[in-house]
């Protein structure tokens, strides 16, 4: 499936749950966005997937990261956020946002080197998510940046079992 097709659904679609945060932009925050994930991701029954819940948290902290450390436009003294959103339509998929000020789009480095300690990021998003796109955005109050969207399919949630009365 595409990016679009995924967008299409979690942006625009009906009876699509979402919620989202702001973080400070400083790299203890990251550790932050992986708690609120795992929380909502538990909140809507999608924490008893160990594999997805492991996917969509690795996939944050790496977008998080790559916000914090290549998408701050302010002077280090000065406030800036990145924003975490979560959009999830049960039996079809779960959509990752992280926003920043930046308007560089990212790309995935074609080949890190095997001690390299940066350029891996976006490669792990490409592995772990299944599918992800990247865009410019301006918000109503003018500001600007990019969002990057992660997807994930997800398992049909099962509903909860409820005794029945003999």
């Amino acid at each position: 499936m595409s990016s679009r097709q995924f967008l299409v659904v979690l942006a625009h679609g009906a009876g699509v749950e979402r919620v989202a945060v702001e973080f400070e932009s400083h790299p203890s925050n990251v550790g932050e966005a992986r708690h609120f994930v795992r929380q909502r991701l538990v909140g809507w029954r999608l924490g008893e997937d160990y594999a997805l819940m492991d996917r969509v948290v690795l996939v944050v902290s790496e977008l998080v990261t790559n916000a914090v450390v290549h998408g701050r436009t302010r002077p280090s003294g000065e406030k800036e956020t990145v924003g975490v959103a979560l959009a999830f339509k049960k039996d079809f998929a779960l959509g990752l946002m992280v926003t920043d000020n930046s308007t560089s789009v990212p790309t995935v480095k074609v080949r890190a080197s095997a001690g390299a300690i940066q350029g891996r990021g976006l490669a792990l998003v490409t592995a772990e998510s299944d599918s992800w796109t990247a865009a410019p955005r301006q918000e109503r109050d003018g500001c600007r940046g990019k969002a990057v969207w992660a997807f994930f399919l997800c398992p049909v949630v099962l509903p909860d079992l409820v005794p029945q009365p003999a």
